[in-house]
């Protein structure tokens, strides 16, 4: 079966970037499927990155390459990272951006030296990652790229904070349909408000919502709708409208969830 190998990046589907990667691992190993996970990533955004990646990687079977195209020139360490997590490989830069993705240390992970502002960093994708990627197809031993480490970089977190009655999360992610999902998880809300009485306070609390629904046609056109969605994290919608725009909401927007009150 084909080896695949998938693309996480900042780059636009327009660009060339795209192509000239796969070229490079196919003139180097032809018997691989690659797969677009997205090419939309906001310039730069590790956080967003590792977002998408984390929802969809569980999908792959073992031996999956990942490649994380994003922030991926190597700062002035000069290092790059290649790592195994549930028996799946991942290329990136050093920049924290697997420390959100894993929920525990790699099996193995280990740090390739590059050198600061070396010829090719700036389409290290091209000159570097292609090459090991094939070199991970070709049943290549990880280890022989560069120093073993115990414990990587985790420079994101987006945990919620619980408190004696609320639940105090944000949105982390805002969707092409402009729904905003927060940190907050059907798991968290079962152990803490089970089956009490709650309120969802939306943009500094301004906005209340005391219901969770199962789909987002539960409620009328143009209604807030709070779902726990494929990923088992709350998500506020509106239904056949814009949440983020309408209900003033970005990244980091503060979500709370107010329980313990009769």
């Amino acid at each position: 079966m084909a080896r695949i190998i998938t693309f996480t990046t900042d780059w636009s589907s327009s660009d060339y970037y795209i192509g000239a990667v796969k070229a490079a691992i196919i003139s180097k190993c032809s018997d691989v499927s690659f797969i677009d996970i997205s090419h939309n990533i906001e310039h730069f955004s590790v956080f967003q990155a590792g977002f998408v990646l984390k929802s969809v990687y569980k999908n792959f079977p073992e031996g999956s390459i990942h490649i994380i195209g994003v922030d991926s020139e190597p700062d002035r360490d000069g290092y790059i990272l290649v790592s195994k997590y549930d028996s799946q490989y991942f290329i990136s830069s050093n920049n924290g951006c697997t420390g959100f993705i894993f929920e525990k240390e790699p099996e193995i992970a280990v740090l390739v030296e590059t050198g600061f502002a070396f010829e090719g960093a700036s389409f290290i994708e091209l000159n570097l990652f292609s090459h090991i990627a094939a070199f991970i197809v070709r049943d290549g031993d990880i280890t022989e790229l560069g120093e073993p480490i115990n414990k990587i970089k985790r420079k994101l977190s987006v945990n919620c904070q619980i408190e004696t009655d609320f639940i105090n999360g944000e949105v982390i992610y805002i969707d092409s349909y402009q729904n905003a999902i927060t940190n907050i998880s059907r798991e968290i809300f079962k152990d803490y408000v089970g089956d009490k009485k709650f309120e969802i306070l939306i943009n500094t609390n301004n906005i209340t919502v005391s219901e969770i629904k199962q789909s987002y046609k539960e409620v009328d056109s143009g209604e807030i709708v709070c779902i726990f969605n494929s990923l088992g994290l709350l998500e506020i919608a509106i239904r056949d409208g814009k949440a983020t725009q309408l209900l003033n909401l970005g990244i980091r927007s503060e979500i709370r969830i107010k329980y313990n009150f009769s």
